[in-house]
Protein backbone atom coordinates (compact mmCIF):
# COMPACT_ATOMS: atom_id res chain seq x y z
CA UNK A 1 0.00 0.00 0.00
CA UNK A 2 2.79 2.38 0.93
CA UNK A 3 4.53 1.70 -2.39
CA UNK A 4 1.30 2.51 -4.28
CA UNK A 5 0.91 5.79 -2.36
CA UNK A 6 4.51 6.78 -3.03
CA UNK A 7 4.10 5.96 -6.72
CA UNK A 8 0.94 8.07 -6.95
CA UNK A 9 2.69 10.97 -5.18
CA UNK A 10 5.61 10.75 -7.63
CA UNK A 11 3.29 10.87 -10.67
CA UNK A 12 1.36 13.85 -9.31
CA UNK A 13 4.61 15.71 -8.60
CA UNK A 14 5.85 15.09 -12.16
CA UNK A 15 2.54 16.33 -13.58
CA UNK A 16 2.75 19.54 -11.56
CA UNK A 17 6.35 20.19 -12.64
CA UNK A 18 5.55 19.72 -16.33
CA UNK A 19 2.46 21.95 -16.30
CA UNK A 20 3.81 24.89 -14.27
CA UNK A 21 5.76 26.53 -17.17
CA UNK A 22 2.70 26.44 -19.42
CA UNK A 23 0.55 27.86 -16.66
CA UNK A 24 2.99 30.73 -16.31
CA UNK A 25 2.63 31.54 -20.03
CA UNK A 26 6.27 30.86 -21.01
CA UNK A 27 7.61 28.23 -23.40
CA UNK A 28 8.02 25.00 -21.45
CA UNK A 29 11.50 23.74 -20.68
CA UNK A 30 10.79 20.68 -22.81
CA UNK A 31 10.24 22.83 -25.92
CA UNK A 32 12.52 25.75 -25.07
CA UNK A 33 15.09 24.75 -27.71
CA UNK A 34 12.68 25.84 -30.43
CA UNK A 35 10.26 28.75 -30.07
CA UNK A 36 7.93 29.70 -32.88
CA UNK A 37 6.74 33.05 -34.17
CA UNK A 38 3.62 32.77 -36.31
CA UNK A 39 1.11 34.93 -38.11
CA UNK A 40 -1.80 32.53 -37.75
CA UNK A 41 -2.05 32.45 -33.95
CA UNK A 42 -0.31 29.10 -33.54
CA UNK A 43 3.06 30.34 -32.26
CA UNK A 44 4.71 30.86 -28.90
CA UNK A 45 4.77 34.49 -30.05
CA UNK A 46 2.08 35.70 -32.46
CA UNK A 47 2.46 38.46 -35.05
CA UNK A 48 -0.28 40.31 -36.91
CA UNK A 49 1.53 41.77 -39.93
CA UNK A 50 2.19 45.15 -38.30
CA UNK A 51 5.39 45.99 -36.38
CA UNK A 52 6.15 42.28 -36.13
CA UNK A 53 9.67 43.10 -34.95
CA UNK A 54 8.11 43.40 -31.46
CA UNK A 55 7.10 39.73 -31.25
CA UNK A 56 10.21 38.47 -33.06
CA UNK A 57 12.47 40.42 -30.71
CA UNK A 58 10.59 38.98 -27.73
CA UNK A 59 11.42 35.51 -29.05
CA UNK A 60 15.04 36.54 -29.70
CA UNK A 61 15.33 37.90 -26.17
CA UNK A 62 14.13 34.56 -24.82
CA UNK A 63 16.73 32.83 -27.02
CA UNK A 64 19.50 35.15 -25.82
CA UNK A 65 18.67 34.20 -22.25
CA UNK A 66 18.58 30.50 -23.17
CA UNK A 67 21.59 29.84 -25.45
CA UNK A 68 21.08 27.06 -27.93
CA UNK A 69 17.53 28.13 -28.75
CA UNK A 70 16.16 28.29 -32.29
CA UNK A 71 13.65 31.00 -33.14
CA UNK A 72 11.52 29.64 -35.98
CA UNK A 73 9.48 31.98 -38.18
CA UNK A 74 6.43 30.13 -39.45
CA UNK A 75 5.21 30.62 -42.99
CA UNK A 76 3.66 31.42 -45.26
CA UNK A 77 3.71 34.93 -43.82
CA UNK A 78 5.23 38.34 -44.46
CA UNK A 79 6.54 39.86 -41.24
CA UNK A 80 6.48 43.67 -41.18
CA UNK A 81 9.71 45.07 -39.67
CA UNK A 82 9.76 48.63 -38.33
CA UNK A 83 12.84 48.16 -36.13
CA UNK A 84 15.96 45.97 -36.10
CA UNK A 85 15.80 42.29 -35.22
CA UNK A 86 18.60 41.75 -32.69
CA UNK A 87 20.18 38.31 -32.47
CA UNK A 88 22.21 37.16 -29.47
CA UNK A 89 24.81 34.49 -28.79
CA UNK A 90 23.94 30.85 -29.26
CA UNK A 91 20.86 31.70 -31.32
CA UNK A 92 19.54 30.37 -34.60
CA UNK A 93 17.02 32.55 -36.42
CA UNK A 94 15.39 30.43 -39.09
CA UNK A 95 12.26 30.57 -41.20
CA UNK A 96 10.21 28.51 -43.58
CA UNK A 97 11.06 29.17 -47.23
CA UNK A 98 7.70 30.97 -47.54
CA UNK A 99 8.67 33.56 -44.90
CA UNK A 100 9.54 37.14 -45.85
CA UNK A 101 10.65 39.81 -43.42
CA UNK A 102 9.91 43.12 -45.07
CA UNK A 103 10.97 46.64 -44.16
CA UNK A 104 7.91 48.64 -43.13
CA UNK A 105 6.64 51.72 -44.90
CA UNK A 106 7.28 55.30 -43.79
CA UNK A 107 10.22 54.79 -41.43
CA UNK A 108 12.64 57.57 -40.47
CA UNK A 109 16.01 57.37 -42.20
CA UNK A 110 18.28 54.57 -41.01
CA UNK A 111 21.94 55.53 -41.51
CA UNK A 112 23.48 57.87 -44.08
CA UNK A 113 26.64 58.29 -46.08
CA UNK A 114 28.20 59.99 -43.04
CA UNK A 115 27.34 57.11 -40.68
CA UNK A 116 30.05 54.92 -39.19
CA UNK A 117 29.70 51.19 -39.71
CA UNK A 118 28.34 50.81 -36.18
CA UNK A 119 25.67 53.39 -37.01
CA UNK A 120 24.43 51.61 -40.14
CA UNK A 121 21.13 50.44 -38.69
CA UNK A 122 19.75 47.36 -40.40
CA UNK A 123 16.90 44.90 -40.42
CA UNK A 124 19.16 42.21 -38.92
CA UNK A 125 21.68 43.17 -36.23
CA UNK A 126 23.54 41.69 -33.26
CA UNK A 127 22.15 42.07 -29.74
CA UNK A 128 24.62 44.10 -27.71
CA UNK A 129 28.18 44.80 -28.78
CA UNK A 130 29.21 41.23 -29.66
CA UNK A 131 27.96 37.67 -30.02
CA UNK A 132 29.13 34.15 -30.79
CA UNK A 133 27.62 31.17 -32.58
CA UNK A 134 24.86 32.88 -34.54
CA UNK A 135 22.99 31.23 -37.43
CA UNK A 136 20.54 32.89 -39.83
CA UNK A 137 18.88 30.64 -42.37
CA UNK A 138 15.98 29.73 -44.58
CA UNK A 139 13.94 32.88 -45.32
CA UNK A 140 13.82 36.07 -47.41
CA UNK A 141 14.80 39.59 -46.38
CA UNK A 142 13.08 42.28 -48.48
CA UNK A 143 14.42 45.82 -48.16
CA UNK A 144 11.31 47.39 -49.77
CA UNK A 145 13.33 49.82 -51.92
CA UNK A 146 11.09 49.78 -54.99
CA UNK A 147 7.91 49.54 -52.90
CA UNK A 148 8.37 52.16 -50.19
CA UNK A 149 11.74 53.92 -50.65
CA UNK A 150 12.17 54.58 -54.38
CA UNK A 151 13.59 58.04 -53.72
CA UNK A 152 16.46 56.80 -51.56
CA UNK A 153 19.72 57.07 -53.48
CA UNK A 154 21.22 53.60 -53.64
CA UNK A 155 24.57 53.04 -51.94
CA UNK A 156 24.26 55.87 -49.42
CA UNK A 157 24.39 53.60 -46.34
CA UNK A 158 20.65 53.81 -45.71
CA UNK A 159 18.44 50.91 -44.61
CA UNK A 160 20.95 48.04 -44.65
CA UNK A 161 19.41 44.59 -44.70
CA UNK A 162 22.04 43.13 -42.30
CA UNK A 163 24.75 44.85 -40.26
CA UNK A 164 26.52 42.21 -38.17
CA UNK A 165 29.39 43.44 -36.01
CA UNK A 166 31.50 41.61 -33.44
CA UNK A 167 30.47 38.03 -34.18
CA UNK A 168 32.68 34.98 -33.64
CA UNK A 169 31.03 32.11 -35.46
CA UNK A 170 28.41 33.36 -37.94
CA UNK A 171 26.54 31.22 -40.47
CA UNK A 172 24.18 32.68 -43.08
CA UNK A 173 22.65 29.90 -45.15
CA UNK A 174 19.86 29.35 -47.68
CA UNK A 175 18.78 32.99 -47.53
CA UNK A 176 17.52 35.50 -50.09
CA UNK A 177 18.24 39.23 -49.77
CA UNK A 178 16.32 41.37 -52.25
CA UNK A 179 15.19 44.86 -53.19
CA UNK A 180 17.47 46.72 -50.79
CA UNK A 181 18.67 50.32 -50.50
CA UNK A 182 22.23 49.48 -49.41
CA UNK A 183 24.33 46.46 -48.38
CA UNK A 184 22.71 43.04 -48.13
CA UNK A 185 25.25 41.77 -45.57
CA UNK A 186 27.75 44.11 -43.91
CA UNK A 187 30.03 42.11 -41.60
CA UNK A 188 32.72 43.78 -39.50
CA UNK A 189 35.10 42.96 -36.64
CA UNK A 190 34.05 39.33 -36.90
CA UNK A 191 35.62 35.91 -37.34
CA UNK A 192 34.73 32.42 -38.54
CA UNK A 193 32.01 33.48 -40.98
CA UNK A 194 30.27 31.11 -43.39
CA UNK A 195 27.92 32.34 -46.13
CA UNK A 196 26.49 29.44 -48.11
CA UNK A 197 23.74 29.10 -50.74
CA UNK A 198 22.55 32.69 -50.54
CA UNK A 199 20.86 34.74 -53.27
CA UNK A 200 21.33 38.51 -53.39
CA UNK A 201 19.01 40.10 -55.91
CA UNK A 202 19.22 43.86 -56.47
CA UNK A 203 20.56 45.18 -53.21
CA UNK A 204 21.61 48.82 -53.10
CA UNK A 205 25.35 48.39 -52.59
CA UNK A 206 27.50 45.30 -51.87
CA UNK A 207 26.07 41.81 -51.60
CA UNK A 208 28.68 40.89 -48.97
CA UNK A 209 30.83 43.64 -47.49
CA UNK A 210 33.44 42.14 -45.14
CA UNK A 211 35.47 44.78 -43.31
CA UNK A 212 38.18 43.76 -40.83
CA UNK A 213 37.15 40.11 -40.79
CA UNK A 214 39.31 37.12 -39.88
CA UNK A 215 38.06 33.98 -41.60
CA UNK A 216 35.18 34.24 -44.07
CA UNK A 217 33.92 31.87 -46.75
CA UNK A 218 31.34 32.83 -49.38
CA UNK A 219 30.28 29.88 -51.50
CA UNK A 220 27.54 28.40 -53.67
CA UNK A 221 25.71 31.71 -53.89
CA UNK A 222 24.24 33.94 -56.61
CA UNK A 223 24.66 37.71 -56.77
CA UNK A 224 22.73 40.00 -59.11
CA UNK A 225 24.39 43.41 -58.87
CA UNK A 226 22.82 46.77 -59.49
CA UNK A 227 24.98 49.28 -57.56
CA UNK A 228 28.36 48.02 -56.33
CA UNK A 229 30.03 44.61 -56.05
CA UNK A 230 28.89 41.08 -55.34
CA UNK A 231 31.56 40.46 -52.69
CA UNK A 232 33.85 43.10 -51.20
CA UNK A 233 36.74 42.07 -49.00
CA UNK A 234 38.40 44.98 -47.22
CA UNK A 235 41.17 44.25 -44.71
CA UNK A 236 40.42 40.54 -44.51
CA UNK A 237 42.57 37.59 -43.45
CA UNK A 238 41.72 34.02 -44.52
CA UNK A 239 38.98 34.77 -47.04
CA UNK A 240 37.53 32.31 -49.54
CA UNK A 241 35.12 32.98 -52.40
CA UNK A 242 34.25 29.87 -54.38
CA UNK A 243 31.60 28.40 -56.65
CA UNK A 244 29.49 31.56 -56.84
CA UNK A 245 27.71 33.20 -59.78
CA UNK A 246 28.05 36.97 -60.13
CA UNK A 247 26.13 38.97 -62.72
CA UNK A 248 24.05 42.15 -63.01
CA UNK A 249 20.51 43.37 -63.54
CA UNK A 250 22.01 46.48 -65.13
CA UNK A 251 24.62 48.66 -63.46
CA UNK A 252 26.78 47.70 -60.53
CA UNK A 253 30.50 47.05 -60.36
CA UNK A 254 32.72 43.99 -59.90
CA UNK A 255 32.17 40.40 -58.90
CA UNK A 256 34.96 40.55 -56.33
CA UNK A 257 36.29 43.84 -55.01
CA UNK A 258 39.53 43.70 -53.02
CA UNK A 259 40.67 46.54 -50.77
CA UNK A 260 43.03 47.24 -47.91
CA UNK A 261 45.42 44.74 -46.33
CA UNK A 262 44.61 41.22 -47.49
CA UNK A 263 46.22 37.95 -46.43
CA UNK A 264 45.44 34.39 -47.49
CA UNK A 265 42.65 35.08 -49.98
CA UNK A 266 41.39 32.55 -52.52
CA UNK A 267 38.81 33.06 -55.27
CA UNK A 268 38.18 29.99 -57.41
CA UNK A 269 35.42 28.19 -59.27
CA UNK A 270 33.31 31.34 -59.64
CA UNK A 271 31.32 32.31 -62.72
CA UNK A 272 31.53 36.04 -63.45
CA UNK A 273 29.47 37.22 -66.40
CA UNK A 274 28.01 40.34 -67.99
CA UNK A 275 29.41 42.70 -65.37
CA UNK A 276 29.97 46.38 -66.14
CA UNK A 277 33.39 46.25 -64.45
CA UNK A 278 36.21 43.68 -64.48
CA UNK A 279 35.32 40.46 -62.70
CA UNK A 280 37.93 41.15 -59.99
CA UNK A 281 39.24 44.58 -59.05
CA UNK A 282 42.09 45.55 -56.70
CA UNK A 283 41.75 48.97 -55.05
CA UNK A 284 44.68 50.25 -52.95
CA UNK A 285 45.55 46.80 -51.72
CA UNK A 286 48.46 45.37 -49.80
CA UNK A 287 48.32 41.67 -50.63
CA UNK A 288 49.95 38.54 -49.20
CA UNK A 289 49.11 35.11 -50.63
CA UNK A 290 46.14 36.23 -52.74
CA UNK A 291 45.19 33.58 -55.29
CA UNK A 292 42.64 34.15 -58.07
CA UNK A 293 42.35 31.01 -60.20
CA UNK A 294 40.09 28.70 -62.17
CA UNK A 295 37.24 31.18 -62.52
CA UNK A 296 35.02 31.48 -65.60
CA UNK A 297 34.81 35.08 -66.85
CA UNK A 298 32.44 36.02 -69.71
CA UNK A 299 31.64 39.49 -71.06
CA UNK A 300 32.94 41.54 -68.12
CA UNK A 301 34.15 45.15 -68.47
Amino acid sequence: MLKRQLGTLFLVTCLILTTVPAALGAPSTQSSKVVTVAGDGSGDYNADGKADDVEINQALEFAANNPGTTVHLKGPFTYDISDSLRIGSGTTLEGDSSVVIKLAKGLPLWGSRESSIAEKKAMLMIRGSSASDVTIKGFTVDGSQSDYYPNIRLGTSSYNMATLIGVNGLTIQSMTFQNGCNDAMLISKSSNVMIDTVTVNKCGHDGVYAYHVNGITVKNSKFINRTNSSVRLDSVTDGVMKNNECTTSGGGYAGLELQGTLKNIEASGNYFHDLDAPAVVHLNTKETNVNINNNRIVNCG
